[in-house]
């Protein structure tokens, strides 16, 4: 870069930048790169991201420019900007204008940052002024997401408006040269956010300002065995010693949740590094700003004494995650050791995050609750990754993730788009202003507070940013709670709405996220989950599909099975197993013993009569086939949380492929693809066949996992197309997609998701995306 020199012409330029540009720094960054240049002007945020005017030399206000846009502040993420010279102005100075307020709101929304390297110095650092603060926070991170009121991101915008700065907090804010120059979120102990403890047994609640004796008397609980509920960014957390195995038990007896795994939170890499095996993918991962729970293999020693039997029942994985705000990091250096740290809720409600509620509710599950006074706006769970070896696998994605959305080659129109996602794992999608928003994870919409949490946020949403979305897109099932409602606000706007298949959604997800929308090759799109209603009133979940030239086919899925007792049968999978083995004789030995003989009785009659009846519900579930080989190997009959069948299956076959490799001699579909439908029947007759000559478990396992990865490459080569995209919950499966890698990866070109997850949190997305493949589709057939 160059110095201006006075001899050369004043030149001025308006630059715009828009996309995750606010509650990152940008201002200061902008402001003293200007100064270091010699530049004179200023910049401000605005609805529609930063506006910076700028006087100096030509040359050196171009390279200004290209700084800006090239080398970013680390959280930034720009999805558009515009350089144009106007009228020569003189500035005496460069300087940070006051936000304007007016025009429409174009920028996205930055997610919540995890405590950076920096400010953790400073906490633990005896000589700082913020020694041992419990919310301190900088330019980089903390809270802007979660406490956002209103556009544009600045102080009185958020619920930390109502904390006036001290004059040492009101300093740093303003000097250019500080780390909190023009931090929004900036406090200290003088201008302190305050915690309080309540004991709801007692009635015991702290005097304000006693944030250093709450922490002791957290760690002191923990110790005792107590369940402490704490507010944290999103939402409460319920925490325990994961190493008290009864306390642990209370928890889940408190809490309803019988077997699901918990969440740990560790005091630091060190600590978890003896639990657990540690690659650089998932530090990295750990110590992002996103600070995810990230899904870890377990060692054959615990160091820490976890109780790992309560925690993670029958699993070879650990949910791990390190202190993502000051509080924790201060609550697990003073413990020293990991914590179980779950979302504070009754099981299958969404996460608590108002005080009020917080103190009424969890009462019942939590021995000490720790509440805050700053406002939790946009609660949201933690994010969940887990790791193939080649890939990252987002599971859930919500705090530290969720809304951003990025994609720089993704043509968005100016439409404004609601897309409602579907009902199990749901989010919903806004395009608005060329920028794209996929909501964090909103849980299952099979409860009333969890319908009242979405619809609170969408509202929250459309609220922002003003907008009324002249296009509703909703799933095709008519009675999900989100197609409801996009109904009803259809009605209510006068727009129209748009129903997707719930399959061709999942592909239209992978299709956008990989830029593949505009493809003349053909792309096999491997679409497999749990359940999804199909265009001919049959559940599917084992599709293929063919997508080129924006139109979709459905060349072929899993043969149907018999589909019987509604929501009964995904959370029993010996259901699925006797459905799936419906004209199967040998498998009667294997599983009789599974239902009582009134059960026995009816189920088969109920099977039966759907076998020789076409208008019978049926399903081509993988999802299903998951359940039913599981309880076929004695693995889950009955489940308490969804997708517990299929992991306990996924353990057992990488129990298999890591002391015996992962090739098979045959596969359980052979080595051919047949002409029309999977046949499920052969499939399950010869894992049948295998279970009677006791094969092990883990052996069928593993080859039934290789047989679904192996019939995916023989399909694509039948049908001679060298792309395929994958969707759908059973792609969570790190064993599967390994597999495919290595079978596949050779010969084709593989596409999964990468910032989205391939659950149903992508249906939203994928709604949006064949939407637009659609408005394609119509425009080439005028």
């Amino acid at each position: 870069m160059h110095e201006s020199v006075s001899s050369v012409p004043l030149s001025t330029f308006k630059i715009h930048i828009s996309g995750q540009v606010q509650g990152v720094g940008f201002r200061p960054f902008v402001y003293q790169l200007a100064n270091l240049l010699k530049l004179t002007g200023w910049v401000n945020n605005s609805l529609d991201g930063i506006h910076i005017e700028v006087s100096g030399n030509e040359e050196v206000i171009s390279n200004f420019y290209q700084h800006l846009i090239q080398h970013p502040p680390s959280l930034a993420r720009i999805t558009h900007h515009h350089f144009e010279k106007v009228k020569a102005k003189s500035f005496e100075v460069f300087s940070i204008r006051e936000s304007n307020e007016t025009g429409v709101a174009n920028l996205l929304l930055s997610p919540d940052f995890a405590l950076c390297e920096s400010c953790k110095n400073e906490l633990f650092d005896p000589n700082n002024r913020r020694f041992g603060y419990s919310f301190i926070t900088c330019t980089l991170c903390g809270p802007r997401y979660s406490v956002i009121q209103k556009l544009p991101y600045d102080r009185p915008n958020t619920s930390m408006h109502s904390f006036e700065m001290c004059p040492e907090c009101q300093s740093e804010y303003n000097t250019p040269t500080d780390k909190r120059y023009f931090a929004q979120t900036i406090s200290c102990d003088n201008c302190s956010i305050t915690m309080q403890l309540f004991s709801p047994k007692t009635q015991f609640s702290s005097q304000l300002n006693d944030n250093h004796w709450i922490i002791d008397r957290v760690v002191r609980a923990w110790q005792r065995g107590e369940i402490v509920a704490i507010k944290g960014v999103g939402g409460y957390l319920l925490t325990c010693d994961a190493t008290q195995s009864e306390v642990i038990k209370t928890l889940r007896q408190r809490k309803c949740r019988p077997s699901k795994p918990f969440a740990l939170m560790y005091p630091d890499a060190e600590v978890l590094s003896q639990d657990v095996y540690l690659t650089d993918s998932i530090l990295n991962q750990l110590n992002s700003p996103e600070s995810p729970i990230v899904l870890a293999d377990v060692k054959e020693k615990l160091a820490s004494g976890l109780a790992k039997d309560e925690i993670a029942p029958h699993l070879p994985q650990l949910g791990v995650m390190l202190p993502y705000t000051p509080l924790y990091a201060l609550l697990l250096s003073k413990f020293g050791k990991p914590v179980v740290a779950t979302s504070g809720n009754v099981s299958h409600s969404p996460i608590i995050f108002s005080d009020e509620k917080a103190l009424n509710e969890l009462g019942t599950i939590a021995d000490w609750i720790v509440t805050n006074n700053r406002e939790i706006v946009v609660p949201q769970d933690d994010s969940v990754v887990t790791f193939s070896k080649n890939r990252s696998i987002i599971l859930r994605r919500s705090r530290g993730i969720a809304p951003t959305f990025t994609h720089p080659s993704l043509d968005i129109p100016q439409d404004s788009v609601l897309a409602m996602g579907a009902d199990m794992k749901s989010t919903f999608t806004l395009t608005h202003q060329k920028n794209l928003y996929v909501s964090q994870y909103l849980g299952d919409l099979e409860s009333y507070d969890t319908q009242e949490s979405y619809r609170q946020t969408l509202n929250r949403f459309l609220s922002l940013f003003e907008v009324k979305p002249t296009q509703i897109v909703t799933d095709s099932h008519p009675q999900y709670f989100s197609t409801q409602l996009g109904k009803d606000l259809t009605a209510r706007w006068n727009v129209p709405v748009l129903a997707i298949q719930h399959h061709q959604a999942h592909f239209g997800a992978v299709l956008a996220e990989n830029n593949l929308i505009h493809s003349s090759e053909p792309i096999l799109g491997v679409i497999w989950d749990g359940t999804g209603l199909g265009t001919d009133g049959n559940i599917w979940g084992g599709e293929f599909f063919v997508y080129q030239n924006y139109k979709f086919s459905r060349e072929s899925h899993f043969d149907y099975f018999p589909f019987i007792l509604g929501d009964k049968m995904p959370r029993q999978p010996r259901i699925s197993a006797l459905a799936a083995c419906a004209t199967i004789i040998e498998a009667e030995a294997i599983l009789a013993k599974k239902f009582s003989p009134t059960e026995w009785k009816l189920y088969r009659k109920m099977i039966t009569e759907s076998l020789g009846n076409t208008s019978s519900l049926q399903t081509s579930s993988v999802g299903r086939l998951f359940d039913a080989v599981a309880s076929l190997l004695g693995l889950a009959d009955q489940i308490s949380y969804e997708g517990e069948a299929a992991i306990r299956l996924e353990s057992s076959a990488k129990h298999y492929v890591k002391y015996h490799g992962s090739i098979f001699q045959t596969s359980y579909l052979g080595h051919r693809s047949w002409e029309n439908e999977i046949p499920t029947q052969t499939l399950m007759k010869e894992i049948v066949m295998d279970i009677l000559a006791q094969k092990s478990v883990e052996y069928i396992a593993a080859k039934f996992h290789y047989s679904l990865a192996i019939y995916i490459k023989n399909i694509a080569k039948k049908l001679n197309i060298k792309r395929i995209g994958f969707s759908g919950g059973v792609f969570q499966n790190t064993l599967l997609v390994d597999l495919i890698d290595l079978h596949a990866s050779a010969e084709f070109e593989l596409y999964f998701h990468r910032q989205l997850s391939p659950n149903d949190e992508n249906s939203s997305f994928g709604q949006w995306a064949c939407w637009k493949i659609n408005t394609f589709s119509r425009n080439i057939n005028r």
